[in-house]
């Protein structure tokens, strides 16, 4: 006779509680999930890719219209500065007509600051008003 390790009887006494037509579903399962699980995965690294894809094509877009908006700061900063200088030559070269245009431009500047200070007295949303 021949004796047997605690171990052999423990594993024995297990294999004859479940049926193997169970075990045979059980793998079965796992293997459908392993599947779904396997183009899951795929689908995501193909997401991955497309997405790191588009972030660089957005970063460079990005990219270029910073340059561009920078190179229109430039360009605005000589546009402005030329108009100083042709202002400055302007109210050197005919200082009476220039004065008069600049008490006209003042005096609008003037009444867009009134109207600026009026609506920032009285708020919007003043409920003592209604």
């Amino acid at each position: 006779m021949e004796h047997k390790k605690p171990s052999e009887v423990f594993i024995e006494s297990l294999a004859d509680l479940v049926k193997e037509d169970d075990i045979y579903a059980i793998i079965e399962d796992q293997r459908h999930m392993l599947s779904r699980f396997e183009k899951t995965n795929e689908m995501l690294v193909n997401f991955n890719v497309l997405s790191l894809l588009r972030c660089d094509a957005t970063f460079q877009d990005f990219k270029r219209h910073t340059q561009v908006l920078c190179e229109m700061r430039k360009d605005l900063d000589s546009i402005f500065k030329r108009i100083r200088q042709l202002k400055n030559k302007l109210g050197k070269k005919h200082p009476e007509a220039f004065s008069a245009c600049s008490d006209v431009y003042n005096v609008m500047e003037e009444k867009n600051e009134d109207a600026k200070i009026s609506k920032e007295k009285i708020p919007e949303n003043d409920s003592s008003i209604h």
